[in-house]
């Protein structure tokens, strides 16, 4: 007859080896940090890479704080997506108006060719202006190695 400790740590040794099995991978991530300056607008943020091989959401997420210093200002950041015939469109997602502070977040995926999305923040006497993009300061991720 086996001792009791010898059979319990084969049954732990076997859930154990079981588990890392069933478990899915860890997703890891790349940040780095941005800053960006229009107008009387400034946006601070990060730019995160997550990588996972059961890719289900974007890999990229863009998180930060818009802040206005100007009454009579407005600003708005964007991110960079694919448009048709491999044109690039910018898509506004976060905007503010006035002194103060906005918080922002987006998700995105590459663009077209595998390049990674830009951020940008662009200035204007109101939103529907600024996102013409006139007044910008861009933010393009440094390419993977």
């Amino acid at each position: 007859m086996r001792s009791l400790v010898p059979r319990t740590l084969s049954g732990l040794i076997a859930a154990g080896a079981g588990l890392s099995v069933a478990a899915p991978p860890a997703a890891a991530a790349d940040t780095t940090k941005f800053r960006l300056a229009a107008g009387s607008a400034v946006a601070n943020g990060t730019y995160e890479y997550r990588t996972s091989l059961q890719q289900v959401e974007p890999p990229f997420r863009i998180t930060g704080t818009l802040i206005g210093r100007d009454r009579f200002r407005c600003a708005v950041v964007q991110v960079a997506r694919s448009g048709p015939a491999d044109g690039l469109e910018w898509r506004t997602f976060g905007r503010h108006c006035g002194p103060g502070a906005t918080r922002f977040r987006v998700e995105a995926s590459y663009l077209f060719r595998g390049v990674k999305p830009s951020v940008r923040l662009c200035a204007g006497r109101n939103p529907a202006q600024a996102e013409q993009g006139r007044q910008c300061d861009v933010y393009q991720p440094p390419a993977e190695r």
